[in-house]
C-alpha cells in the first residue's frame, strides 16, 4: 500500500492507539448493558449481562481495560526513548490503578453506583477541555507519547 508513492508505514503510536480505543469500544459496548439488566430481561433481550450475569460482564470489562493497560505498560517499556518510557508508563499505572481502585468500591446491586461507575470510565478516558469546551481523550495526551 502507498500513499502519495511511499510506502504506508503504521508507527508504534497509530497501532497502539487503534489497539487501545477498539478494547475500550468493546468494553463500553458490553458495560452500557450492565444497569440495563431488568430491561433487557422484561423485552427479551439475551445481552452478555442478562446471559451472564451483572458480576461477570463487570470484571468482564474490567479486566479487558486492565489488560489494555497491561499492554501499554508493555509498549512504553520498550519505548527506547527515556522520557517517552516513563511517562507512558506512569500514566497508564496511573489511569489503571484509578480504573482498579474504583471497581472494587462498586455496589453492583445499585444501578445508580453502576451508572456513576460508568461515567467513571468515561472520565479516566474521557476528560474535558475547558478551553474549548469540547470533549478529549485522557489517553490522547499519552498516544503521541508512545515510541
Amino acid at each position: 500500500m502507498h500513499v502519495y508513492g511511499r510506502p504506508a508505514v503504521f508507527s508504534k503510536s497509530v497501532i497502539f492507539a487503534t489497539a487501545f480505543m477498539s478494547f475500550f469500544s468493546v468494553v463500553i459496548a458490553l458495560f452500557k448493558d450492565i444497569p440495563d439488566i431488568v430491561g433487557d430481561k422484561i423485552f427479551g433481550i439475551r445481552s452478555f449481562t442478562v446471559r451472564l450475569g451483572q458480576q461477570r460482564v463487570f470484571w468482564i470489562c474490567i479486566s479487558l481495560l486492565e489488560m489494555a493497560y497491561l499492554v501499554a505498560l508493555s509498549v512504553g517499556v520498550t519505548s527506547s526513548c527515556i522520557w517517552s518510557k516513563w511517562i507512558t508508563v506512569i500514566g497508564h499505572i496511573v489511569l489503571a490503578s484509578l480504573l482498579w481502585n474504583h471497581a472494587n468500591s462498586i455496589d453492583l446491586k445499585n444501578k445508580n453506583a453502576i451508572t456513576s461507575f460508568y461515567m467513571f470510565m468515561w472520565k479516566v478516558i474521557h476528560l474535558h477541555d475547558p478551553v474549548q469546551q469540547q470533549p478529549f481523550y485522557a489517553e490522547y495526551l499519552i498516544i503521541p507519547l508512545v515510541r
